[in-house]
């Protein structure tokens, strides 16, 4: 196994989610999985939050929830983004949860639910103002008189989806909540109530207590991070991935040597520059060249010239570090941390594009 890993602590996953789940109100609790759990291993992690007692677990596409039925995982699921036409049986097959956003896609779900004698319970989606999915609020006892006609499918639950919640202004997820509640009280004088009620992201359970509903579906928080530096503290977090490696090799350069692809880096003086076996290839985003540092024997070093594909190059300067010495890129060594926020913020984007970029090709080490 090469040395460069992503570890991740299963004590703190499993200290997390009892966290949030302390201040859900007793609400039933989601954890988001997708996108192989935010990069920390789908598999693992959702055998972990299940056997905690995660009531669902939430997933992007089909293909996610089939993974986790093909490794044994029988938690209910529910597929968060609509289901695409070609696949009404995989839904049946694997006993998935679609949201329903149209009234065409539940009319495939009923009819493949009905050849193969299965009930699937859907949750209805309802859009007030991400504007990406979803169905909008005026259409929502339409929608649901239609479904109502359709063949072995059950209603168990409505959802929402903030856009702003996240900001310290919460003005328009404000707005959406009433629309949400509004639109829930139609439904309900209409004849239609749900036993599930979701709405709060990692945001929602921090910023808007009153959009914990009956469900939440936690997603970053759940591995230890938040969007926002105030969300972070507000939720006291603890991150569960530790990015890292080792050095590979050493070199005692000149002043004035260029490092790296195209020669964006000079040495100011005589130093020592190390090579580690991480790049972009790792998901180590080439944006954070000549911006990120590194972490060996609980020291700040910077990382220098472009980023490659395979490897970057450090500083030293006069240091006395040696070949297989440890080196963190995410994690805490000693009194000095480095945070995928803090990452994020250094090269213009969100903690969770941070943690998702982490390849394939790293290794999950569970401990």
């Amino acid at each position: 196994m090469r040395s460069t890993i992503a570890e991740i602590d299963t004590v703190r996953l499993r200290h997390n989610f009892h966290h949030i789940r302390s201040r859900t109100s007793g609400a039933a609790i989601m954890p988001m999985v997708k996108a192989n759990a935010y990069g920390h291993g789908m598999v693992e992690c959702s055998r972990i939050v299940s056997e905690e007692g995660a009531d669902f677990l939430g997933v992007a596409f089909a293909s996610e929830a089939v993974l986790l039925r093909e490794n044994g995982i029988t938690t209910p699921i529910v597929v968060m983004t609509p289901p695409e036409p070609s696949e009404s049986a995989v839904f049946c097959d694997y006993d998935l949860q679609p949201v329903a956003c149209s009234v065409e896609s539940m009319k495939l779900l009923s009819n493949e639910a009905v050849a193969r004698n299965r009930i699937l319970n859907y949750h209805l989606y309802i859009d007030t103002g991400l504007s990406r999915d979803g169905i909008l609020p005026y259409e929502a006892i339409d929608v649901m008189n239609a479904a109502s006609a359709l063949k072995n499918l059950n209603p168990i639950g409505i959802c929402t989806h903030f856009a702003t919640s996240d900001e310290p202004d919460t003005g328009f997820a404000e707005m959406q909540l009433k629309s949400f509640n509004q639109v829930l009280d139609n439904l309900k004088s209409s004849g239609y109530e749900f036993t599930y009620i979701h709405a709060a992201n990692t945001a929602g359970i921090a910023h808007l207590p009153e959009a914990k509903f009956t469900l939440v579906r936690p997603g970053l928080s759940m591995y230890g991070c938040a969007p926002t530096y105030e969300l972070e503290s507000k939720l006291a977090l603890e991150p569960i991935l530790t990015l890292k490696t080792s050095v590979l090799s050493l070199r005692r350069l000149p002043a004035g040597t260029s490092v790296s692809y195209g020669r964006r880096y000079y040495t100011a003086s005589e130093t020592t520059i190390a090579t580690i076996p991480i790049g972009y290839g790792d998901g180590y985003m080439r944006a954070l060249t000549g911006k990120a540092e590194c972490l060996i024997r609980g020291k700040r070093y910077p990382i220098v010239g472009t980023i490659c594909m395979d490897e970057c190059m450090v500083d030293l300067g006069n240091d006395d570090i040696r070949c297989g010495e440890e080196v963190i890129l995410i994690g805490r060594q000693g009194a000095e941390s480095i945070t995928a926020g803090q990452l994020a913020g250094k090269c213009g984007t969100i903690p969770y594009e941070i943690l998702t970029a982490i390849s394939a090709r790293v290794p999950r080490v569970y401990y």
